[in-house]
């Protein structure tokens, strides 16, 4: 209990006790009875806090027990109003703490075990008339108190369910709604929809722009859901949706197990599809500024991935955060591994300042000529020695700083080191191309055309030297990757797609995208020696980006038969252990200018 809530109980049985003692002794014997009164009501108060804590359900044997005793040490004080006075001090100051503090079943409890002791002790030595009197303000003043108690708690239950900003339910609304259909096994989909383009309107327009744009967008989801369907928000940019579904099959050996899983995958996608169509489907106009956003929706289902609602919110959140990062329309929760780990926060912490401290550093691994073998260019790969933990791989830390806008830093530190080190290597008459891999989170930076040209503007370096290689899920989003890379190619820089084969959208990337190089993936190049099906992949693909005029390179070149089969091929580019491990600048200067390259590297 806090102090004011002690001193309000405190002033409440002194206003009692005083005018009761008053009438009832003369003032020489009143500060004794005054003192014992206050005292023993004040105990007893806090005892019944204790007690309720303590054991529940069964507080009222306490307080009655402690009323009796408290009146039965006034009366064997040998005053004949004893007993009265300790009914009339203890009844309306505890009728008034128990609707106060706690339930409200227990206020009847209190009420009548009280009221009748009291009307018992005050109705022979006061009358029946004070006595009602007593026991029926007491009644009303309790009651009073407990309804008014009851309303207010309500309403804060009420205000700690619901968002303030939209009167959408919030995490805790949303766990209350979806109580019922989890508790009778139905399956449920839950979907988080992340809004990109309200932060950037917040920024430029105000907060309530912002907020504005988000209820508009809920506003159209609401007309195309459907009616069992449930909206909230959990976040600034987020909304979440619940769809219960139909009763599930009760155990995953049950054939209709599969069918309902196909079926909750059909709905969620069904769902997500819903949601996007209906915030695309119109623009906001908001201040006489047309703004747009772009809905990216995560999702995941119970029980498939557990039954714990705000668990379910945190997985289709961080679902929804991979769409974006990955520039798709929608994402699955895939389970823990896409799931940050405590260990993963410290990681991340320390990382912001792992380039300051001279902990991050380039290797370089060549990418030659298929025809005569001569290194004509690089790839950038970024390493991490860690001082506790030693040589971090790429996979360990860069896909946790693609998550945040910390992959942003990170790539502005590898562009600049990359550059820098094409300037050292120009002093000692080394021209050599760089690649620099660009997260999907990067370039949907709007700056991004002008920040790549200033940087190389300032070290006087061609355009033509440096290579952005985007990964073919980050080229997903195709309008947006053509209006940043559009005026980068135009200035000369030269744009490549990595990984390509791997996703899903390589022939509109090919047809859209302005590219200047294509580099296969490398499990098509090791397995076209063993597979028919990868080596006509490996070959469709060259002729294609001949086709388009496009730069060729085959990755994950290990061996010497898979270099000639590449060359044999017609690849334009061959990159891999077989021909140089990853270097550090000085291996790589060393190679370069004849001597033997180290045995020894930096696995990839």
């Amino acid at each position: 209990m806090s102090p004011l809530s002690v001193l309000r109980i405190l002033f409440l049985v002194g206003a009692v006790i005083w005018p009761v003692a008053g009438d009832a002794w003369p003032w020489p014997g009143m500060p004794m009875w005054l003192l014992l009164g206050a005292g023993t009501g004040t105990v007893a108060c806090w005892v019944v806090l204790l007690c309720v804590r303590s054991i529940g359900a069964r507080w009222c044997w306490a307080a009655s027990a402690l009323w009796i005793v408290d009146v039965a040490a006034l009366e064997w004080s040998g005053h004949g109003t004893g007993l009265a006075l300790g009914a009339a001090t203890l009844y309306l100051p505890g009728a008034l703490f128990v609707a106060l503090f706690l339930e409200q079943r227990a206020v009847l409890a209190y009420l009548v075990c009280a009221a009748g002791v009291s009307w018992l002790a005050l109705e022979p030595s006061q009358g029946p008339g004070m006595a009602a009197v007593v026991v029926g303000v007491g009644a009303v003043a309790s009651s009073s108190v407990s309804a008014v108690t009851l309303l207010l708690n309500r309403a804060g239950r009420r205000r700690e369910s619901i968002d303030a900003d939209t009167g959408l339910p919030n995490p805790f609304g949303l766990a209350e709604r979806a109580a019922a259909p989890l508790s009778s096994g139905r399956s449920v989909v839950v979907a988080a929809v992340a809004l990109e383009g309200i932060g950037e309107a917040r920024e430029a327009m105000g907060y309530h722009v912002g907020t504005e744009l988000l209820r508009r967008a809920v506003e159209d989801m609401g007309q195309v859901l459907p009616v069992d369907a449930v909206i909230g928000r959990v976040d600034t940019d987020e909304v979440i949706v619940l769809r219960p579904l139909e009763q599930r099959g009760d155990s995953e050996g049950d054939p209709n197990a599969r069918i309902e899983e196909l079926r909750v995958a059909e709905a969620g996608r069904a769902l997500a599809d819903m949601l996007r169509r209906s915030i695309r489907g119109g623009r906001y106009l908001i201040g006489g500024v047309e703004i747009g956003l772009r809905p990216h929706v995560g999702l995941a289902s119970a029980p498939r991935d557990g039954t714990d609602v705000p668990e379910l919110i945190r997985r289709a959140s961080l679902s929804a955060r991979r769409a974006a990062g990955e520039g798709t329309a929608e994402a699955w929760w895939d389970g823990d591994r896409g799931a940050l780990r405590p260990d993963d926060l410290s990681l991340l912490s320390e990382l912001g300042g792992a380039g300051s401290r001279g902990e991050l550093w380039l290797a370089y691994q060549p990418q030659v000529d298929a025809r005569t073998g001569r290194p004509v260019a690089v790839e950038a790969l970024i390493r991490w020695r860690h001082p506790r933990l030693g040589q971090l791989a790429p996979g360990r830390f860069v896909p946790l700083a693609e998550r945040t806008g910390l992959v942003d830093r990170l790539t502005e530190w590898v562009l600049g080191e990359a550059l820098d080190a094409q300037v050292r290597w120009r002093a000692k008459g080394i021209e050599l191309g760089v690649s620099v891999n660009f997260s999907a989170r990067t370039l949907s930076r709007p700056d991004l055309p002008a920040w790549v040209i200033g940087e190389l503007a300032v070290r006087r370096l061609p355009p033509r030297c440096l290579t952005v290689e985007m990964t073919e899920t980050a080229a997903a989003n195709l309008s947006r990757a053509e209006q940043v890379l559009g005026p980068l190619r135009a200035e000369g820089v030269r744009v490549s797609i990595d990984d390509f084969g791997t996703g899903y959208t390589s022939l509109a990337a090919l047809r859209t995208l302005p590219l200047d190089e294509l580099k296969i993936d490398l499990q098509f190049v090791q397995r076209s020696a063993t597979s028919l099906a990868d080596e006509a992949i490996v070959r469709a693909v060259r002729e294609l980006a001949g086709r388009l005029g496009l730069v060729t390179v085959a990755e994950g070149v290990e061996e010497d038969g898979t270099c000639r089969r590449m060359a044999e091929a017609g690849y334009d580019l061959l990159q891999g252990y077989h021909l140089s491990m990853p270097l550090s600048e000085t291996e790589l200067v060393t190679h370069l200018l004849g001597a033997a390259a180290p045995a020894g590297g930096t696995s990839r």
